[in-house]
């Protein structure tokens, strides 16, 4: 029996796989809809990129839209994610499958419309989607049952304490923000149950790869995330956090086990996102005191849950063989 219906909104590179591979993996989810991004990837190359990760967990009726353009030039150094934004290596929808007509914001907006309260809508890439249903609809996003962000850097209160347990935190940034800080500034004006699931948490999980490649046997799902498309991802995490033994970093997979599991939140705080400007980048923080519309910012998350379910989600079989 579905007793969850997911919105996705994804700019669908090598951790944001992971993180719908593992929603398809849930027990009594359905995913209802994804809108693509700009972001690891073009918005187009993120619409092919969901449909062959959503044909990898056989599902081949759900909906992929395409979205907002980037609005300004593409970043000057290249993707960890690949060109194609899954590791180069060649993967593609089915032939004769391609997005839907409709466009990611129409989607955002018609979903909330028709299904007010029943859907909940996780947000993996930078927000011009939502941006853009929200300047239409300043409203839309209160008439989901709750929204769920992999952005922004944690409260501001906080900046020391985790600048002190995670070195590279201030380091790696709130890359989702930085790529449409204008967008964020939106959505942080924006009332609703929104939760910012930052990079002060979904930086704390660091998986280590020998864990992840001994789980790679033909025909599980481990064999697609890992073995083909995370190679060279999981170079660039190891070497952003200055591991001493080869790591994967899944930020995407870890908001998305907070809306799939909101127990999984051991402490949290309400504030007032604001974008904030420092060192050439953008990021959101939570500050207060709280002016307007309150989001709650994760501070601690239950990461023995979170990786039994990731771990599941990998060595779940592949119901159906991606296509090459």
């Amino acid at each position: 029996m579905t007793d969850r219906y997911v919105l996705v909104d994804t700019d669908t590179g090598v951790d944001d796989a992971l993180a719908m591979l593992t929603i398809a993996q849930h027990s009594g989810t359905e995913i209802i809809g994804v809108g693509t991004v700009f972001g690891n990837c073009t918005e187009q190359q993120a619409a092919r990129n969901a449909l062959t990760v959503l044909s990898v967990a056989g599902l081949r009726d759900v909906p992929v839209c395409i979205g907002q353009p980037r609005p300004g030039p593409p970043p000057a150094t290249s993707s960890p994610h690949g060109l194609d934004g899954l590791g180069d290596r060649g993967y593609r929808p089915r032939p004769a499958v391609g997005p839907a007509p409709e466009s990611a914001v129409d989607q955002l907006l018609r979903v909330a419309a028709e299904q007010p309260g029943a859907v909940d809508l996780l947000c993996l890439g930078p927000l011009a989607n939502i941006a853009a249903a929200v300047t239409r609809e300043p409203r839309v996003l209160t008439r989901y049952r709750s929204v769920t962000i992999m952005g922004g850097m944690g409260p501001a209160s906080r900046r020391d304490v985790e600048a002190a347990v995670q070195p590279q935190f201030l380091e790696k940034g709130d890359t989702n923000t930085n790529h449409d800080p204008v967008a964020a500034t939106v959505v942080s004006a924006a009332p609703g149950k929104i939760t910012w699931v930052g990079m002060n948490v979904t930086g704390r999980l660091r998986l280590a790869w020998a864990d992840l490649v001994a789980r790679s046997e033909v025909g599980k799902t481990a064999t697609f995330v890992v073995r083909d498309i995370t190679e060279d991802y999981h170079r660039y995490c190891t070497s952003t956090y200055r591991a001493e033994v080869p790591i994967y970093t899944a930020h995407d997979s870890v908001a998305a086990a907070v809306m799939l599991d909101p127990t999984v939140v051991l402490s949290a705080t309400d504030a007032r996102p604001r974008v904030i400007h420092e060192d050439g980048r953008a990021g959101v923080w939570g500050v207060n005191p709280v002016r307007g519309p309150a989001h709650r910012f994760v501070t601690d998350l239950d990461y023995r849950s979170i990786r039994t379910r990731i771990a599941a989600t990998l060595d779940a079989d592949i119901p159906r063989p991606g296509t090459v």
